[in-house]
């Protein structure tokens, strides 16, 4: 084959770009620290480390943003339970002070006061919020615990209830006493007789204040839903004498939001073994009322005026909140909790006993003035002449009315610890989950470390280029590179000539 000089240069300039290519390839790979720098360069080097990249990004992701949110949004959770806990505390021991017999007006008004601060520390602790999402909300992180201001907004709320709800509660019936004065009290009758406890049985509502529109109570009877409305009554003394003396009876009472019933209706409920529900209407919210939505199936029209309907499965759902679980992705396919729910902790029973054993309270004090008043006009026979006797015999009831309110606001008190210590354990069982989820997250967190640096050893390994031995293969190219442009450049130097 005849060889020309064409040919040969041809050779060597292929040649000499090959190791210059060579050279160029060595000096990207010192000057970025990689393997390659395009996929066609080392198609399996590149797609392991698209894999492996992919790895070390999720566990990024787990370890320096999620575990951290959910950490946070924990302590933010177990720091308010623990407050609440501190304020039931403070609870507990202001009715043992309340259970006291020898309680003055003032000092019942103090309790009294230092009972509804309480209250109020504890719903605002459920508002507490982690970076501008409510904790104890469920899904609706945007929105509240309690309404922050009184507020006009319609709800149709349905409540489920059990046997334990159904109470016997006490009333004391006293007629006209509380009717007299300075000037009537020779023409009012009021005697020890008179003063009477009655009993009726009922189901606490939630809220008070009701609308005055007709609820719906819906129980089992004879193995089938069954379904009634009670009456509206306004008057609280006209619902509780009739719910004690008509078996057959059922009411509603708006202003304080009691369901009071007869015997047989009790009876009929008891025998039922099962959930009922009781269906009403509310419209006008005080502030640090909780927001229905968080606990029940109920219905509102929103600005436009469509209605909107929160928690549908509440009816068929046996836990009392709605399944409204907030969890974090804290490793590949793993998951954790972090959402308390604020049924399990913020119950409406924490409130509407404050209002209770207030309302006592006030009767109480009522009669005692009215005691004392009646006592002191004895001691003044000149000015209330009492020849026909009423005005001793209205002292008389007077005094059995106070011995009955206050031993029935002892056991307000005294049922309130004991209900309060039942809050407690409460709040203390959802700490013990919160601790839990923590450790969960602690544990998934130092195994993530290990895995971040697993994955980012095995990327080096796979991506990054030794430089020391990169660093010699390109001296050596350097080297033959400059020996072939000197071979080269004697090479071409000789013509087919020389050779003839």
């Amino acid at each position: 084959m005849r060889i020309t000089n064409k040919v040969m240069q041809n050779n060597s300039l292929r040649n000499i770009n090959n190791n210059k290519v060579l050279q160029d390839d060595l000096n990207t790979q010192l000057a970025t620290g990689k393997k390659i720098a395009r996929p066609s360069d080392d198609p399996v080097v590149a797609i392991r480390a698209l894999r492996l990249r992919t790895d070390v990004s999720q566990v990024n992701q787990y370890y320096e943003k999620n575990i951290p949110d959910a950490k946070s949004w924990l302590a933010l959770t177990e720091s308010s339970i623990q407050t609440t806990i501190s304020v039931v505390k403070d609870i507990v021991e202001q009715c043992e002070k309340g259970s006291s017999d020898q309680l003055t007006t003032s000092d019942r008004q103090t309790i009294i006061d230092s009972l509804k601060a309480l209250r109020d520390e504890i719903y605002k602790t459920g508002d507490s919020d982690y970076a501008g999402r409510y904790v104890f909300t469920g899904y609706r992180t945007d929105t509240s615990l309690s309404f922050r201001e009184v507020t006009s907004k319609q709800y149709t709320v349905t409540e489920n209830f059990d046997l334990d709800d159904l109470q016997e509660m006490p009333y004391l019936q006293v007629k006209d006493l509380m009717s007299i004065t300075e000037t009537n009290y020779d023409t009012v009758t009021a005697e020890e007789n008179d003063i009477q406890e009655i009993k009726y049985y009922r189901f606490r509502l939630a809220y008070d204040n009701l609308d005055d529109t007709v609820p719906t109570l819906t129980y089992r009877k004879d193995g089938s839903n069954y379904a009634t409305q009670p009456t509206v009554e306004t008057d609280r003394e006209t619902a509780y004498l009739n719910a004690a003396n008509d078996p057959d009876a059922l009411y509603i009472i708006p202003e304080t939001g009691e369901l009071v019933m007869g015997k047989n209706i009790y009876e009929d409920i008891n025998s039922s073994k099962e959930k009922m529900h009781i269906t009403y209407s509310k419209t006008n919210w005080a502030a640090e009322d909780l927001r229905p939505e968080h606990y029940f199936y109920c219905e509102s029209p929103d600005e436009k005026g469509n209605l909107i309907k929160y928690n549908p499965d509440y009816l068929t759902n046996e836990n009392a909140s709605p399944d409204q679980e907030v969890s974090y992705q804290v490793g590949f396919d793993q998951a954790v909790q972090v959402n308390t729910y604020a049924s399990d902790i913020y119950k409406h029973d924490i409130g509407r006993d404050v209002d209770e054993i207030t309302d006592l309270a006030e009767k109480l004090n009522k009669a005692e003035e009215l005691s004392e008043k009646l006592s002191g006009m004895l001691k003044e026979p000149n000015k209330y002449p009492d020849a026909s006797g009423n005005l001793a015999a209205e002292a008389d009831a007077a005094k059995k009315a106070v011995t009955f309110l206050k031993d029935e606001l002892q056991k307000r008190f005294s049922n309130y610890i004991t209900k309060s210590q039942g809050y407690m354990d409460n709040a203390n069982t959802e700490l013990t989950k919160v601790g839990n989820r923590s450790k969960r997250i602690t544990l998934a967190e130092n195994r993530l470390a290990e895995q971040q640096v697993t994955f980012k050893t095995l990327q080096s390994e796979n991506e990054d280029v030794d430089a020391t031995e990169a660093a010699v293969q390109l001296s050596s190219a350097s080297v033959s590179y400059e020996a072939a442009l000197m071979a080269t450049g004697k090479m071409i130097q000789t013509t087919l000539l020389n050779y003839l």
